[in-house]
């Protein structure tokens, strides 16, 4: 997006999901655990509609873990986590829904579509990460499916879930 600022004559230019921020068309989910030497999962369900997420996971600990995407599952959702609209002003709501834990079905999916392990037991202070960058960790999500992340630590740390993503109606 680009526009010419009254004052001053500069160009002012945003990339376009700073764009999708503005418009009310960006939402955040973030969670923090504590896993200890055991395994978190959280669900995200797509709706059936021509909105689709362009989303990005992004996660950090303090110690060694794995993280698994998996798309296609049949579970149901426990805990519901708020999405919150990043544009404060707008009243829009997001169409995706995040939980965390699923329970039920048969399957977490049969699609793999990210694993990482990566980090270190035992040293304090370390931090690692799984997605971020936009332009390189971005996914546009399937219409009318389930995902879940699964994180599995090796050590008793804490685990903060970001889902970062727009809505956007595509042709």
């Amino acid at each position: 997006m680009s526009a010419w600022d009254k004052a001053t004559g500069a160009r002012n230019t945003v990339t376009y999901p700073h764009h999708e921020i503005h418009s009310g068309s960006s939402y955040v989910v973030s969670d923090v655990q504590n896993v200890d030497t055991t395994t978190m999962q959280w669900m995200v369900t797509v709706p059936n509609v021509t909105k689709w997420p362009h989303m990005v996971f992004a996660f950090e600990a303090n110690g060694e873990m794995q993280i698994v995407i998996k798309e296609g599952a049949d579970r149901n959702g426990t805990n519901l986590l708020s999405a919150y609209n990043r544009n404060r002003n707008s009243t829009n709501k997001a169409g995706v829904i995040i939980h965390r834990a699923a329970s039920g079905g048969t399957t977490d999916g049969a699609t793999t579509l990210f694993s990482l392990r990566g980090g270190s037991t035992n040293v304090a202070g370390k931090t690692i990460s799984g997605g971020s960058a936009r332009d390189t960790n971005e996914w546009v999500l399937m219409q009318n499916t389930k995902y879940i992340v699964t994180v599995t630590t090796y050590a008793n740390v804490y685990v903060s879930a970001i889902f970062d993503w727009y809505e956007h109606t595509d042709n």
